[in-house]
């Protein structure tokens, strides 16, 4: 987590978002288990994109709203046709609440893959983890430099840390080693 706070600003409930979008703001919502009820808000549209430009889906995120600070995970981004942000939903969260989350899956080494003339064709972008806010990684990193043709990569072969519980199937296969004229 960093030390880093994006302010965001309540809104009525009935304010017009055509209007705020405009006025270059992004409606959203900040919803949790441990709040009284949900928080619309908004936040400036470059505020909005740096903070989703330095931070992963997974990541605990500082908000700032009226001077009291939230710890806060992004659940959500909903993009309209010409891909703009045009909503987003933020996820309150206490100290050691137990979560559930999808963390993107970082596949690296893929270049020694390439000097060897095959391809990762990965299936799986996300896997779904549940345990302690604090203990779930932002993202899964899986090293597949030494792997080789037909190698397969499934859920289970991955590391996890402890207290925290992998909610997909252990067979789901993340992804296979082809060679590279076979890749999709």
């Amino acid at each position: 987590m960093s030390n880093i706070f994006y302010s965001v600003k309540r809104r009525g409930t009935n304010s017009n978002n055509k209007s705020l979008r405009r006025a270059g703001q992004v409606p959203g919502i900040i919803y949790g288990e441990f709040l009284e009820k949900s928080i619309p808000v908004t936040m400036k549209t470059p505020e909005l994109k740096k903070m989703l430009r330095s931070n992963n889906s997974g990541s605990i995120i500082e908000i700032d709203l009226a001077g009291e600070k939230l710890n806060c995970v992004v659940k959500d981004i909903q993009k309209g046709l010409l891909n703009e942000i045009i909503h987003f939903d933020l996820q309150y969260t206490k100290p050691s609440e137990v979560i559930k989350m999808k963390i993107p899956v970082k596949y690296i080494g893929q270049e020694n893959l390439i000097s060897k003339r095959l391809l990762l064709n990965a299936s799986t972008s996300f896997i779904e983890f549940q345990g302690p806010v604090e203990k779930i990684p932002e993202f899964i990193e899986v090293d597949v430099s030494a792997m080789n043709i037909n190698d397969k990569i499934l859920v289970k072969d991955i590391s996890i840390p402890n207290d925290v519980t992998v909610l997909d199937d252990p067979e789901l296969l993340l992804g296979v080693i082809n060679p590279s004229g076979s890749a999709q």
